[in-house]
């Protein structure tokens, strides 16, 4: 046992959402096909509010670019998918007509920023997704030498699923919001295969006090907890 004599002390700060996040959010990601093949990358966008949205003049930026044309527009609660090819998007989602493009650039197969600018230059939305941290989970790695370490892995960093949102009225910039669809290929225009009404808490912020304790100090142990309906907890 340790010599380490610690009191940890939880302190929950529950910040709730705070209302109904309304508008055009990124709700899908294929940013690392299982072909390795860019052409089969696309965006899924969906309305999460009451009325139509009028995309003409709005763009895309971020490692790709779009420019959506006039009279494009997304319905009250649908998806419109952004495709880098429109042939290899139709080749590998036969069924699925709502999208528009193809975009130029590519997007990463590591880490990007993804954002959705109205025509008057305002960021609608914007997403840095990324294969570890919060966007992936923590594995076992093949074994090294008899040794087996950690290795950041996500099904779709390249293992034939994209990234889905699970809670469209929560932070979408938020990783432990998003997670690698149930199905191969996603889910593009079309609802996420991973949607949930009721997003677990998410925990993160989480510190301690005094930096570096000694054996015989009390160490508070800090976290920040938010919920999407506002819930209050404690321990």
């Amino acid at each position: 046992m340790s010599p380490l004599r610690l009191l940890r002390l939880l302190i929950l700060l529950l910040v709730p959402l705070g209302g109904v996040r309304a508008g055009v959010v990124v709700s899908e990601i294929m940013y690392h096909p299982a072909s390795e093949d860019s052409a089969e990358e696309f965006v899924e966008l969906f309305n999460g509010g009451a009325l139509p949205q009028a995309l003409g003049g709005w763009r895309l930026e971020g490692g790709i670019g779009y420019t959506f044309p006039a009279g494009a527009s997304i319905p009250a609660g649908g998806r419109l998918v952004v495709v880098a090819n429109a042939a290899a998007f139709s080749a590998k989602h036969q069924a699925v007509t709502n999208f528009v493009g193809a975009w130029t650039g590519q997007l990463s197969n590591a880490s990007d920023t993804i954002t959705l600018r109205d025509a008057a230059n305002v960021t609608v939305c914007e997403v840095t997704y990324a294969d570890d941290g919060d966007w992936g989970e923590r594995r076992r790695d093949l074994a090294d030498h008899g040794h087996r370490g950690w290795i950041w892995a996500s099904d779709a960093d390249g293992g034939g699923k994209s990234l889905e949102l699970i809670q469209p009225a929560f932070e979408v910039d938020e990783g432990q919001n998003w997670a690698a669809s149930v199905v191969l290929g996603g889910t593009p225009g079309a609802a996420n295969s991973v949607a949930s009404a009721n997003l677990p808490c998410i925990i993160d912020k989480v510190g301690h006090f005094p930096l570096v304790p000694k054996s015989s100090d009390v160490v508070a142990v800090q976290c920040r907890v938010r919920d999407d309906l506002g819930l209050v907890s404690s321990v």
